[in-house]
């Protein structure tokens, strides 16, 4: 195998092990896949909202801590479109999730978040989030607090 074949199968198996952890609900062993000095951000956080969170023991604290989410919705299966990056280090991810409202049984499938993510000696060494969470919190039944919340920050 040349280095780039090496280096996009290594991509493409953390992504595997990504997709593993959610539908698994592992949060422990997301987490494990970023480099100790690794950054996780999320661009589209509101204004005086946390977006970025560097090293291994703050996106740990952020990753694990419990969500409300969790507790809503019942995910049971995850799958996965990634797409190689320009560069060998870079790989775009869509996240599908699928599974039931945990309070009324109701099934949901929805695309849950778009990431772009460098690798670097197979761990992540920045990952970028766009989550859908508007989305998240309209299968959840969420959506009216949800979009109150948001009004309360204005």
């Amino acid at each position: 195998m040349t280095e780039a074949t090496d280096q996009t199968t290594s991509r493409l198996e953390l992504v595997e092990r990504l997709r593993t952890a959610m539908e698994t609900k592992d949060k422990h062993a997301f987490v494990d896949q970023f480099a100790d000095d690794g950054v996780y951000e999320l661009p589209f956080a509101l204004d005086g909202a946390p977006s970025r969170w560097e090293g291994i023991d703050t996106i740990r604290a952020l990753l694990t801590a419990d969500s409300p989410m969790s507790k809503l919705l019942d995910i049971q299966r995850v799958s996965v479109q990634a797409q190689p990056g320009v560069t060998p280090d870079v790989v775009t991810v869509e996240f599908t999730v699928e599974g039931k409202n945990a309070s009324t049984g109701e099934a949901f499938s929805f695309l849950s978040s778009i990431g772009v993510i460098r690798v670097r000696d197979g761990k992540i060494v920045y990952y970028r989030d766009y989550p859908s969470s508007l989305r998240g919190a309209q299968v959840a039944g969420m959506l009216k607090p949800y979009a109150e919340s948001l009004a309360a920050r204005s």
